[in-house]
């Protein structure tokens, strides 16, 4: 086993500095998955603190899932994967007015630029499951605004699916279980006519093959759902002066 590069902890906070040293270690790969990290003796000698202060940041990481202890053997690193991370995210990541347009002009940068990914690993598979939800929004009544909701955002997943990548995957993932609630609001503010529309239109590009057509069309789709956005906020506030 190689020697882990570990600083004395000098200032306060001392388990929480212990635990940013270990963690960054975990995150950088310096112990592999499986792999057996040093004991509570040998990181108070490496760090210089007490084992109350290492015991603590174990803890901490063991909760987190980043470390597991077995009994009379040691602790363990965990698979340290992109999802368990991305999950770390959501407790802290919430939504107002401001963040829901942020939440859209990043998912047209990760959508349109996903374009090429998506072109290159589409079956017809992923062209049926497209055209049933285009489909089945486009009968939806206007009314059944949670029903229109899923089935926008599961049109914008899959897209993210058919990629392939799996960070882009989780990452819409997040960005959609956050957003649901936002995204009823809109829908029951704007509408979803001119949604429908877009997803034909994008969905009829992809089955032509037109990848520079889709990517166009879907910038444009976005875009023109933060413009509503705006302009409808705008009047709301034009409204209440």
């Amino acid at each position: 086993m190689n020697p882990a590069p570990i600083r004395t902890i000098k200032s306060e906070k001392i388990h929480d500095q212990v635990y940013e040293q270990l963690r960054a270690l975990l995150l950088d790969g310096h112990w592999q998955p499986g792999e057996k990290i040093p004991s509570e003796a040998e990181l108070c000698r490496l760090t210089g603190v007490s084992r109350v202060s290492v015991r603590t940041a174990l803890k901490s990481l063991i909760a987190q899932g980043f470390l597991v202890s077995r009994q009379g053997e040691g602790t363990f690193v965990v698979d340290v994967s992109v999802d368990m991370n991305m999950d770390l995210l959501v407790p802290i990541i919430g939504l107002d007015k401001k963040s829901i347009l942020e939440v859209l002009e990043f998912r047209k940068i990760l959508e349109v630029g996903l374009i090429p990914l998506l072109f290159d690993n589409l079956s017809s598979e992923d062209l049926d499951y497209l055209e049933k939800n285009v489909e089945d929004l486009e009968r939806t009544p206007e009314e059944q605004i949670e029903a229109i909701t899923e089935l926008d955002l599961a049109f914008h997943k899959k897209l993210c699916l058919i990629s392939g990548n799996s960070l882009i995957i989780k990452v819409n993932q997040i960005l959609s279980d956050l957003f649901q609630k936002s995204m009823q609001d809109v829908v029951i503010a704007l509408g979803n006519q001119t949604g429908r529309i877009y997803h034909r239109r994008i969905f009829e590009a992809m089955r032509r093959g037109d990848q520079q057509q889709t990517a166009a069309i879907l910038q444009e789709h976005i875009e023109n759902t933060i413009h509503s956005i705006r302009q409808a906020t705008l009047r709301r506030e034009l409204g209440s002066t």
